[in-house]
């Protein structure tokens, strides 16, 4: 879903930035990236938090304009510096123009989030934006959409497209692989699955990602594609990684959220039932605890 800010929507990190320019776009991934890196949350691979505050975890997003709204009043970022947003799987929304997706203005929608409140947005690597990033082919009801992204670049930037594409690869490639806790939540994309256990390098957390973990069989890109997790897994990851409870996103949940065994919570964004989860910080939960802080977004009024 894409469109204008939802009445009586006053201001955004992006309200006063013209989108459609390449050179403002390019320069607004240019500052995000540099931000990601740069992070003082920033351990290795991943962004890790402190016992002060509250972090709002999300699910899929998925280019839903709507809920990207909700979430951001939700996050309450301006209110207080130690509130955290963790984003996600922010591109390849199911509407088109034209054949065309022009999720782009998504991503840069986040980048100028990112850039507003560079030590409090956390942006995670996704399975979408990997494959977008690395030229890995999905298919959505029989559409690349790898293609019809790169079309809607196209469409915007013209001859400075590709100029805008690098940009965009080189701001994707600076995501977290995971935002970890103190108190033991663990929150990312999604969790390497059983089968493929033996290819995964659980110490990918602790240091910078390279092209190696990025390409297919790589350790960051079993992470984001896994599947079918068992509390057998979760727990040999979690005393691996010293997590508690995983909040991830990757699958399909109809009503906004579903749970994985024991200790993983499963939330999606993306449609009208999305949901999102506001964690304090200084507190511990038990994964029944969490499913019931979870907040639809369509309860959320702008």
């Amino acid at each position: 879903m894409d469109g204008p800010a939802p009445q009586g929507h006053t201001s955004t990190p992006w309200s006063d930035i013209d989108l459609q320019d390449p050179d403002t776009t390019i320069q607004l991934f240019a500052a995000a990236a540099t931000a990601n890196v740069s992070s003082i949350h920033r351990q290795g691979s991943c962004d890790c938090l402190g016992s002060r505050g509250r972090i709002l975890m999300t699910g899929d997003l998925h280019d839903h304009t709507a809920n990207l709204f909700k979430m951001l009043k939700l996050s309450q970022l301006e209110r207080d510096d130690t509130n955290h947003v963790v984003l996600h799987e922010m591109i390849h929304g199911p509407h088109r123009i034209n054949g065309c997706d022009l999720s782009v203005r998504m991503l840069a929608r986040v980048a100028a989030t990112k850039n507003r409140y560079p030590d409090q947005v956390h942006l995670l690597h996704s399975n979408h934006e990997l494959a977008q990033l690395m030229g890995q082919p999905i298919s959505k009801d029989g559409v690349s959409v790898i293609g019809a992204f790169d079309e809607g670049v196209d469409f915007i930037y013209g001859h400075r497209a590709d100029d805008v594409r690098a940009a965009a690869g080189r701001f994707i490639r600076s995501f977290a692989l995971a935002v970890r806790c103190e108190n033991g939540i663990f929150c990312s994309h999604s969790l390497p699955g059983p089968r493929r256990m033996d290819g995964f390098d659980p110490e990918v957390l602790d240091r910078d990602l390279c092209e190696a973990d990025l390409v297919s069989g790589g350790s960051a890109h079993l992470m984001v594609w896994g599947r079918n997790h068992d509390d057998a897994l979760a727990e040999n990851l979690g005393n691996k990684w010293d997590a508690d409870v995983f909040v991830i996103g990757h699958q399909p949940a109809e009503m906004g959220y579903t749970t994985e065994g024991q200790s993983i919570l499963i939330l999606a964004s993306d449609h009208d039932h999305g949901v999102a989860l506001p964690i304090d910080l200084a507190a511990t939960y038990a994964l029944d605890e969490l499913v019931a802080r979870l907040i639809p977004l369509a309860s959320v009024t702008m």
